[in-house]
């Protein structure tokens, strides 16, 4: 196959799944071609050993107040804000160039500012999708849901404050309803939508009506290697420094282990919130927990620390997947995770890791255990080895990209 990719990516989870197809295709002897914006991250696992060219055109996503302002008489005409028209036409450009590229399929990946990319109405070659999850801000509370409603109008109209919430608000709802038309109608334009679990595919249909197809994940040994170096007290953490990511989580569990056990947190994220971050520090600082963010690791760095650490403390909300976890087990480090999303499908209590509610203490003492009873900890570390060879493969990860790109090839040669 010729395949054209498209992604707009930063550094993450979505980010390695990509590296991983697009150098498991490439060996399998695809022609691959990749197209991003100025404004991915392409230092991250990169993937110009695998690919013939890495196309990267200019994208600007900053707006000026002008501009702003225009988008508000935009919204209440149900018009694409400034943002939005920037995107279709970076990637009107894009589909210019791949559907005179003589490919044989477009495999779209999501996209940093509106996860559901908009290539797909433009592409006119078989076209599949590989979507980690919809836009969450659109669809579900990110901490809170954004279409809540402002207080009650009366008994607070006569407050200046209120009343810029009042008619911002108007502007704000709007802008998001014209997104949510857009982001159902690029789901629309795609062949095949692929997703990493069955959770996510529920996503799917809470959110546009329609499901994808599910395309299990991976894990490459060669870049998560099991080294076996000696452990140490302290606990990882994973996700960037959002609050869906739920740090904070972490660190109240923490500080109800016995301060004589007490693990330092180590977490590790490659973007975020540095206001969240501050506010981080001071609650670590005020229980009595010791809190190590760090940002931009490295890889040789990350897989030292996930074959030193002692536990791996996963308490993201709703995580589509949770790549990190088999990462993790690749490397031999048992898991704590939060019972919710894609986890309970890569995480098998008793067997890899330990499953709990989001409860701090369920969360303290199943770290307590792992970090005090070494046979727990060995069987643990064994069986997290043996669930990533058996289970959750490279080659397998790769057997199902491949195939569902034939399929969706084979499926639009098919007569009408």
């Amino acid at each position: 196959m010729k395949i054209a990719v498209w992604h707009n990516l930063l550094s993450g989870g979505a980010s390695r799944a990509l590296h991983q197809h697009i150098k498991g295709l490439a060996e399998r002897g695809h022609t691959v071609e990749v197209w991003t914006s100025s404004l991915a991250d392409r230092k991250f696992l990169d993937v110009d050993a695998y690919v013939t060219r890495t196309h990267v055109l200019p994208l600007s996503m900053t707006t000026r107040i002008r501009e702003d302002y225009r988008d508000r008489v935009r919204a209440l005409m149900f018009e694409p804000d400034t943002k939005v028209q920037r995107m279709l036409d970076f990637c009107k450009r894009c589909a210019d160039e791949i559907n005179a590229g003589g490919f044989d399929i477009l495999f779209a990946n999501s996209c940093i500012y509106f996860m559901m990319p908009y290539i797909g109405r433009f592409i006119q070659i078989p076209k599949a999708l590989y979507l980690g999850e919809p836009n969450r801000f659109l669809f579900e509370a990110f901490p809170k849901q954004l279409w809540e409603g402002l207080p009650p109008a009366t008994g607070n109209w006569s407050k200046r404050d209120y009343r810029n919430q009042f008619w911002d608000d108007i502007f704000k709802i709007r802008q998001a309803r014209v997104r949510m038309r857009e982001e159902i109608y690029n789901f629309g334009t795609y062949d095949k939508v692929l997703v990493n679990s069955y959770f996510s595919n529920e996503s799917l249909v809470r959110a546009y009506g329609a499901s994808g197809e599910v395309c299990y994940l991976g894990i490459d040994t060669d870049l998560f290697p099991y080294l076996n170096l000696p452990r140490e007290p302290f606990v990882m953490g994973l996700g960037a420094f959002y609050q869906h990511k739920r740090p904070e989580t972490a660190i109240e569990s923490l500080a109800l282990i016995p301060e004589a056990v007490r693990p330092r947190l180590v977490w590790i994220g490659n973007m975020g919130d540095t206001a969240y971050v501050k506010i981080l520090r001071e609650m670590s600082h005020r229980l009595g927990v010791r809190f190590e963010p760090r940002e931009h690791v490295p890889q040789e760095e990350l897989v030292r620390l996930l074959n030193t650490a002692s536990c791996l403390l996963y308490t993201s909300s709703l995580e589509p997947f949770g790549l990190a976890p088999l990462e993790a087990n690749a490397c031999g480090l048992p898991v704590v995770a939060v019972a919710e999303g894609g986890v309970r499908e890569t995480i098998v209590h008793g067997q890899n890791g330990l499953l709990v509610n989001r409860n701090p203490q369920e969360i303290a003492f199943a770290v307590e255990r792992i970090l005090t009873d070494p046979a727990l900890f060995e069987t643990l570390s064994t069986n997290a080895r043996r669930q990533v060879r058996d289970h959750w493969t490279y080659e397998k990860a790769i057997d199902r990209i491949e195939n569902a790109l034939i399929q969706t090839m084979a499926k639009e040669k098919m007569p009408v």
